[in-house]
């Protein structure tokens, strides 16, 4: 009588002690969701071709969220001396340094796991320093700074890789101008381990 009874209760702590495994092993088994694509970025970035023969360099740092995009760009350009689009009375040329600071937002979209394409507006904020040389007899050069700020809507459009970033920037206006420009960016396009991982 005993003896059975040792053995039913020895059953039931071994039925129970499955049991009680399988419950605690049962939620680990579900993966979590996965978290959604976000996180910062940057890049370092050059701009050898631009309208009026402009070159220079800069960087940029923003935020992604999903396909939302919010980024600030700041960067130096600057031409050598060449003749003004208008006529003068003189012998003149003029040279241009400029200090910019471009806010933009967007929206950008993953090509598999090779590439992001994005596209943005926004606002530029631009500061020239503008050198004018002027001359009666191409000897004698009497040099003037003449300092334009000024704020113009801006396009842009860009191709991100894991870590290389191509842009063609626009601004937009009664005087479009253009720049393309070329660089090195991180967590612009995430990979796909990396997005797990976050």
């Amino acid at each position: 009588m005993r003896w059975g009874f040792v053995q039913v209760a020895a059953g039931w702590l071994v039925l129970a002690s499955t049991s009680v495994g399988a419950q605690t092993t049962a939620p680990t088994a579900s993966a979590p969701a996965a978290p959604a694509d976000r996180g910062r970025f940057a890049a370092i970035w050059v701009a050898p071709i631009a309208t009026h023969q402009f070159q220079g360099a800069g960087v940029e740092a923003g935020y992604r969220y999903r396909w939302f995009t919010g980024l600030y760009r700041l960067g130096f350009l600057q031409n050598g001396y060449a003749p003004p689009e208008q006529v003068t009375p003189l012998l003149t040329l003029e040279r241009t340094q400029r200090l910019l600071f471009e806010l933009e937002v967007g929206g950008q979209l993953r090509f598999h796991d090779q590439v992001t394409a994005g596209i943005g507006g926004g606002a530029a904020f631009l500061g020239d320093r503008v050198d004018i040389s002027s001359s009666t007899n191409g000897t004698t050069w009497t040099t003037t700074t003449d300092g334009r700020g000024r704020i113009r809507p801006v396009v842009s459009v860009t191709m991100a890789g894991p870590l290389f970033l191509s842009s063609f920037t626009v601004y937009v206006g009664s005087n479009p101008e253009v720049r393309l420009s070329f660089g090195v960016c991180w967590g612009r396009h995430a990979r796909q381990t990396e997005r797990k991982s976050q």
